[in-house]
């Protein structure tokens, strides 16, 4: 039985690897683009198919930048092939000399993955003996239809706007986590299983959260918007703080009376954290703070004065964490400050 379900597991998780439109959209794209040359009477209509599936990439601007070196290999091998055929002859070495020199080409311009696609085509040429305009209007023919299509069925992307925000609000509630548990342990001497591995959920979702924004990013080409990238570099700072912080209040040997005010601070923030604060008001609140901690006497103790310098760092390292979110939240535009979902399609 659990031979059985371990079984079920290794293939479910093999099935959800696959990236499913893509190879629907690979497949469509290669039957479609050969059908067409077929339809527009081109020689070598399934070269056609491996130019579209090939084409098609994760994204919307990998597929056009994939095109465009497409395009360039094709002028590059086309005027390789122009003198080398004509002059020297189509045989074996001579494509040979070809292939040498086109390699070296596209290596040094980063245009690698335009190899095997213009080196079929380039074969073609080969076959005819040579460039001729009928092979080029040919060839030309098979790059536009499998370029085309391939850029045609990449527009259909799935829209992951929602699984960033989805990741969004997932990473918040994980920090709103953090700051109350925090807010517990500032009250205690002792910190059984207070070892940071919170910390872990918190990374993880940073990590998912910059993936799914750089798909967003590379498949909107007028929407030039790094509004969810910034607010990931935002986070990723805050959450440096917050570690150090953590590790701080870990290091207290006793109960100040000023860590119930600090303790009611930090669950504080932790209400507040969300997108839509500026941080001001609880910046606003770190000064009060801070100047009642000013007017208390002093430590009487080698132990009191450690445990004050702690709560004093901490408090510097809040100043930090908010300034943090104050300075992101500036430089947004105007419109969009206040709003809970400032960044709309």
């Amino acid at each position: 039985m659990d031979a059985g379900k371990e079984k079920e597991n290794t293939l479910r998780t093999f099935l959800q690897r696959i990236p499913w439109l893509k190879v629907g959209k690979m497949t469509v794209g290669a039957v479609l683009a050969m059908w067409l040359a077929g339809l527009l009477h081109l020689d070598y209509a399934a070269s056609a198919g491996v130019i579209a599936f090939l084409t098609i990439q994760d994204t919307r601007q990998e597929t056009s930048s994939s095109a465009l070196r497409r395009g360039l290999a094709f002028c590059i091998m086309t005027l390789l092939c122009l003198p080398i055929f004509h002059l020297i002859g189509t045989a074996p070495w001579a494509f040979g000399i070809f292939f040498l020199l086109f390699l070296l080409i596209c290596f040094a311009l980063h245009m690698e993955d335009s190899i095997a696609v213009n080196t079929v085509l380039a074969t073609h040429y080969m076959a005819s003996g040579g460039v001729s305009f009928v092979i080029l209007k040919n060839e030309i023919g098979l790059l536009l239809v499998g370029v085309g299509l391939g850029i045609l069925l990449n527009g259909f992307m799935p829209d992951n706007l929602p699984k960033i925000r989805k990741k969004q609000a997932e990473l918040d509630d994980e920090i709103r986590k953090i700051l109350q548990r925090m807010a517990v342990h500032v009250l205690k001497t002792e910190h059984p299983n207070y070892d940071g591995s919170c910390f872990t959920k918190t990374n993880q979702l940073l990590t998912e959260m910059e993936r799914e924004t750089r798909i967003f990013m590379h498949n909107h080409y007028l929407e030039n918007d790094l509004y969810f990238m910034r607010y990931l570099i935002m986070r990723r700072e805050q959450c440096d703080i917050l570690h150090i912080i953590y590790r701080q209040i870990g290091k207290l040997t006793l109960i100040p009376e000023q860590a119930k005010p600090l303790s009611n601070y930090l669950q504080t923030v932790s209400d507040q954290y969300h997108e839509e604060n500026d941080a001001i008001d609880l910046l606003a609140k770190l000064d009060s703070l801070h100047e009642q901690y000013r007017k208390q006497k002093l430590p009487e103790t080698r132990s009191q004065f450690e445990n004050r310098a702690i709560l004093y760092a901490i408090l510097s390292d809040l100043r930090t964490l908010l300034q943090i979110k104050q300075t992101f939240y500036e430089t947004l535009p105007k419109k969009g400050r206040g709003s809970s979902s400032f960044y709309k399609k």
